[in-house]
């Protein structure tokens, strides 16, 4: 689940960055950031892991792929995030301090690869999308 949360953070961050604009994702953009260096060629298939979190989240409804450009060797989608997904990057969680959003603190951390903080705000913000509660609109 951490790879998720993850991966997960880092797409988020870049695309309320980016936001409305769709952007171009690819596997290796997020590689480095979301597993070990010493797995990048062993047993964990990466590209397999990144399409599958990209259709979870599009059909989850956080983003909308406006170009799929994948082949059979390579990944690649042009992406946007969707009313969703931007409200519930919009959103002020009530258990952290100050007044910056889901987006922002992603955004900020995505630059700065602070894992473990994109990962505790990915579960906070799917799980509060989910129960629809604990976050400030």
């Amino acid at each position: 689940m951490d790879k998720f949360n993850t991966l997960v953070g880092l797409l988020f961050g870049k695309l309320y960055d980016e936001f409305p604009v769709p952007f171009r994702i690819r596997p290796e953009q997020f590689l480095k950031e979301t597993i070990e260096e010493d797995d990048f060629e062993g047993s964990f298939n990466f590209m397999e892991y990144f399409y599958s979190t990209v259709e979870w989240l599009e059909t989850a409804g956080y983003i909308w792929v406006t170009q799929d450009l994948s082949d059979d060797g390579c990944a690649e989608f042009d992406v946007v995030l969707s009313e969703k997904g931007l409200e519930t990057l919009r959103r002020v969680p009530k258990s952290l301090e100050g007044t910056a959003s889901i987006g922002e603190r992603l955004s900020s951390f995505s630059r700065s690869k602070a894992s473990d903080a994109v990962s505790t705000l990915i579960s906070l913000a799917i799980t509060s999308a989910v129960n629809g509660g604990g976050i400030a609109s």
